[in-house]
């Protein structure tokens, strides 16, 4: 390798603008090839990670870390591919650290810097993997909570991080300034990078890509000129790195000890709802959302607007009490109460009956309407629909192979460990996630918010779950965009009254903002690849239907 380095020194005439060259070139091209591969893959949206193919410690791991925890079918595979990440990183990061190395300065030797760098490769990788698996969970439900838990943590390790494999004792003092805002700075370029690639045409995608990528070379030369110009750090003798590490992973798990809301603890009955309720006309179903509960009050039984319960009726045709753990169940078995739900308010009425659905009560309702008989709908409200949701997989824990068994373990552990210090019993193997996966393509792309023939359709979706959308996504249902996070978003008197009209009138007029394409481009970079649907066996039939021909953007027909 020493040799390589010098001929490629002697071919860049060992000035600092043609090693700069060199390193603009070697960065652009792993971008560009991996661009061009996952576009002739058909996986369009996951391009956008390609840039940070080349980036700087800690992000070109990070980006490593989603490819091994999404595409290991076993695992053989998942140490492989982990072995293989770890040493092609470290030995890819020992040549551009070389090649970045001041010539008036003095470089270790290439084989004591590349097994510098492989060993730090696997250190990060360590580092970064309960973040990766949170971007793994981000791509299975789409929730903006998750992409910000991922993002946070890593963009305040990364200037810790970026010393490690250019100097030793890296993991003491603090990072120098240049540094911290190198680290910043290739976050927005990886980001821009990504939206640049979101937003050209076919093939110049690729192209976009290798240039994003090329911003990396740029970096890693000014990464390791200012590391070396100040070997000697504030606090130096003081471990920052691990206390930084320690520091960061500690509200992870505070995670764990927020309390879910019981039923004498929040109201049961949102009072936007009730809003919406005095002024509507029609019998409305409303399915509330995950974690949700219902205390029995009888507004909740009452038209115009009736709680869907998880629990399903009573004898006299009520809906029953639940509590937040009855929001974990199948999503088929909570479709089969909404269908019995739906037969008994339209013998109880007389009249058609509409969905106003809210996050998860949106999965529900297209699982209903895509699988069983629904002449009674005729419209259907999705508030914070999950958008391109189901876009990755684990096996159940029973498993011995499966796509994504390592990670399906790791965040077993990674919920265990939540679980130890609160009070939330969530689990990745919990039936209504388990019926997710298992039904996803039920769900990837704009599936939830497909038209189905014979019922009214209008979503709302909030601004900040762009964020976890990659962009391309083209509805032919109106879709309102309303400012905020994830959630019922009925306490915008604007959102209310669209909500009342179009119950009430049928009236779908579409509201897009530009900040939701802007945030898409940007989420972008930041997502979990999406497993294509034709490698998992468990997703050739869903729901009785074969997803030979499946494409996410197209519509399922029930």
């Amino acid at each position: 390798m020493e040799r390589v380095i010098r001929t490629w020194g002697t071919f860049a005439t060992q000035s600092r603008s043609g090693r700069l060259l060199l390193l603009v070139v070697l960065c652009a091209v792993p971008p560009g090839v991996e661009a061009a591969l996952v576009r002739q893959s058909g996986l369009t949206a996951t391009v956008n990670i390609s840039p940070q193919a080349s980036a700087l410690w800690p992000y070109g791991t990070f980006h490593d870390l989603r490819w091994v925890l999404v595409y290991h079918r076993s695992w053989a595979g998942f140490v492989g591919e982990s072995i293989a990440a770890i040493v092609m990183r470290g030995l890819f990061c020992t040549v551009l650290i070389a090649l970045a190395w001041p010539s008036n300065m003095p470089r270790p030797s290439l084989p004591r810097l590349a097994a510098r760098n492989v060993g730090f490769a696997a250190l990060v990788g360590a580092v970064l993997s309960p973040w990766a698996a949170l971007s793994v969970v981000v791509a299975a439900v789409s929730l903006t909570w998750f992409l910000f838990g991922e993002i946070a943590p890593m963009l305040i390790l990364a200037p810790f991080l970026q010393r490690g494999g250019i100097v030793r004792g890296w993991w003491r003092g603090l990072p120098p300034a240049g540094t911290v805002a190198l680290s910043v700075l290739n976050f927005v370029t990886l980001t821009a990078g990504s939206a640049l690639v979101a937003v050209v045409p076919g093939g110049w995608r690729i192209a976009a890509a290798a240039l994003a990528g090329g911003a990396n070379g740029i970096l890693w030369e000014r990464a390791v000129r200012i590391v070396l110009a100040h070997e000697t750090v504030r606090w130096r003798r003081t471990p920052i790195t691990p206390i930084a590490f320690a520091v960061v992973i500690g509200p992870m798990f505070t995670i764990g000890s927020i309390a879910r809301p019981g039923i004498d603890q929040s109201p049961s009955e949102p009072p936007a709802l009730a809003k919406v309720e005095a002024r509507t006309k029609r019998p409305v179903i409303f399915l509330a959302g995950y974690d949700s509960h219902y205390g029995g009050q009888p507004s909740g039984f009452t038209p115009p607007i009736m709680r869907y319960s998880y629990n399903g009726l009573d004898p006299n045709g009520r809906p029953r009490p639940y509590n937040a753990l009855a929001t974990h169940q199948s999503l088929v078995t909570s479709a089969q109460l909404l269908a019995v739900q739906v037969d008994q308010v339209h013998r109880r009425t007389g009249q058609k009956v509409a969905l106003l659905a809210d996050s998860e009560g949106t999965l529900i309702t297209r699982y209903y309407l895509t699988t069983m008989p629904h002449p009674h709908i005729d419209m259907v409200v999705m508030v914070s629909p999950l958008l391109r949701s189901g876009r990755i997989y684990y096996p159940p824990p029973q498993a011995n192979t499966g796509w994504g068994i390592a990670t399906g373990w790791q965040l077993r552990a990674i919920f265990a460990a939540l679980g130890a210090v609160g009070d939330r019993p969530n689990s990745p193997d919990q039936p209504f996630i388990r019926s997710f996966m298992d039904n996803a393509p039920l769900f990837r792309g704009k599936q939830v918010i497909c038209p189905i023939e014979g019922v009214q359709m209008i979503a709302f979706v909030p601004t900040l779950d762009a964020a976890t959308n990659p962009p391309g996504l083209q509805t032919e249902t109106p879709v309102v965009h309303v400012p905020g996070l994830h959630g019922l978003r009925l306490n915008d008197p604007v959102t209310q009254q669209r909500v009342i009209s179009f119950l009430n009138d049928g009236q779908r007029h579409e509201h897009r903002r530009w900040d939701y394409s802007v945030l898409q481009r940007a989420g972008g970079a930041w997502q979990a690849p999406a497993l294509k649907v034709a490698l998992n066996p468990v997703w050739h039939t869903v729901a009785g239907r074969s997803t030979r021909n499946y494409e996410a953007d197209v519509c399922l027909q029930p």
